[in-house]
């Protein structure tokens, strides 16, 4: 069986060696994440290098996003390391870095008492302490009351759910990274701490300034994206859902709603969708997961998620390649019940209606006919993730001349690529239909007999020409 859904998986001092990427990429991984707010630049090298390197000896494209911090606001020093917090006692969060104690605090982002409003919520440690804003103090410092208490430590996270940040979601080490990312083998870029489509214009901005064509993924982990939903998908090329700080953010039974929300939003614009944070937390101690954790996975692929994605699992955790086996399995064993059970939807592709149309097509001829695969002919993966958005219960090849594309369909639903050599290059119908049935005999997705389908444009390759459908028998001969 072809395995549709993605995964995902976040490398680190646990797969800092090339047997065991080689390893995960074997147990069903099918691209990487490196996480910008842990190690530094000659850490990411030996990443990138190690990844490049697994690729070439695996002969299959695997696609690498840079994960970038973005604006994470934390608890600056506190005498001692930590403190009670008294709940109905009142803490001052002051602009001005201080050592902090039981009643003055302050931020690694100072222009925090700026932005925050009376009755607004704070909440501290991944909102394990809760504070409620009392009174402002502009331009020095604000007052608040403690709602939970507890210990608070140094460096803990400070969330702020109810907030709307003036700062950008690029912060200036965002900017170091993301020219040290042109300058390297990239697909994608993960904005951190989205709030609205300018946030991923300025990103996309800095890429072009660089001639970096890294595709983006936003991230979305505030409530206040949720807004602007539709914009920041205009706006990106694909889409995270981050249920860690999400999860602070919002009431908790909000965020499955939330996820289920951008999911098929998503879907509908024809965007890839990521859905992460704690899918097998329980792995980075435990060689099995738990069974709420493979339900949680399972529910990730009935909301028609095009990957999911392990963090700790596999960058820290003790048994990574066995993590990357466990959520295979899982979306194995949900694939074939989501196949009989899933409805449509209705995909829209603003930027060529025709290919919207031809990938919807598509989808109706599988209701109908006994397909084995679909091949598309594509020079950007465009074609491809429209037709992996309607969801076809058979794989998509994409045969594309561009080893870039091909990387990025490594996040696209149900879809392998292959970049056929330059002096194979079709010029003509049947040889096109020719390729397709000979890449896909080779890939094990038909055999002699097999109708296909085989999706291209006039002229072959070019940009938004999608236009051509043929139902092909393989092994059929051209006279």
């Amino acid at each position: 069986m072809t395995i549709r859904t993605r995964i995902l998986a976040t490398v680190g001092p646990a797969t800092a060696s090339r047997k065991t990427l080689h390893d995960m990429f074997e147990a069903g991984c099918d691209a990487v994440r490196i996480n910008f707010s842990h190690g530094d630049e000659q850490q990411r090298e030996g990443f990138l290098a190690d990844i490049r390197a697994v690729e070439q000896q695996r002969g299959e494209p695997i696609a690498v996003c840079g994960d970038l911090c973005g604006p994470k606001i934390r608890v600056g020093q506190i005498h001692g390391g930590a403190v009670l917090l008294a709940e109905g006692q009142e803490l001052v969060i002051q602009r001005e870095p201080v050592e902090g104690d039981a009643t003055r605090i302050s931020t690694t982002l100072g222009e925090l008492v700026d932005d925050v409003t009376a009755g607004e919520p704070i909440l501290l440690d991944d909102g394990k302490l809760r504070l409620e804003v009392v009174e402002t103090r502009p331009p020095e410092e604000i007052l608040c009351r403690v709602v939970v208490g507890g210990i608070l430590a140094d460096g803990k996270g400070v969330n702020l759910p109810g907030t709307q940040l003036k700062l950008s979601a690029l912060t200036e080490k965002d900017r170091k990274d993301v020219a040290w990312i042109a300058q390297h083998d990239f697909d994608y870029v993960a904005l951190s701490f989205v709030q609205r489509a300018e946030d991923v214009e300025a990103l996309r901005a800095i890429l072009r300034e660089h001639n970096c064509d890294a595709q983006i993924i936003a991230k979305i982990e505030k409530p206040k994206a949720l807004d602007q939903l539709d914009a920041i998908l205009h706006a990106a090329d694909a889409v995270m859902v981050a249920r860690g700080d999400l999860g602070v953010e919002m009431d908790f039974p909000a965020v499955p709603v939330a996820q289920k929300r951008i999911a098929l939003r998503a879907r509908q614009l024809g965007k890839p969708c990521i859905i992460a944070t704690q899918m097998l937390e329980s792995m980075i101690q435990c060689p099995t997961p738990t069974r709420a954790e493979v339900s949680d996975v399972a529910n990730a692929v009935l909301d028609h998620a095009d990957a999911v994605m392990l963090s700790g699992e596999t960058s820290v955790g003790k048994y990574p390649v066995q993590a990357v086996q466990a959520m295979n399995r899982t979306v194995q064993a949900i694939q074939a019940y989501d196949d009989q059970t899933h409805g449509t939807a209705i995909v829209t592709y603003e930027a060529s209606p025709t290919m919207a149309a031809i990938a919807r097509a598509v989808r109706t001829i599988l209701e109908a006919e006994d397909i084995a695969a679909i091949a598309v002919f594509t020079a950007t993966g465009a074609t491809a993730r429209m037709i992996a958005k309607n969801r076809p219960t058979c794989p998509i090849l994409a045969l594309t001349p561009e080893l870039r594309a091909a990387r990025r369909t490594c996040l696209y639903y149900g879809v392998q690529a292959v970049v056929p050599r330059a002096d194979h290059a079709p010029e003509h119908t049947r040889e096109i239909l020719t390729m397709a049935s000979d890449i896909a005999q080779q890939k094990g997705l038909a055999k002699r007999g097999d109708r296909i389908i085989v999706v291209s444009g006039r002229p072959l390759l070019g940009p938004d020409r999608t236009n051509s459908l043929v139902i092909h028998t393989v092994g059929e001969i051209f006279s």
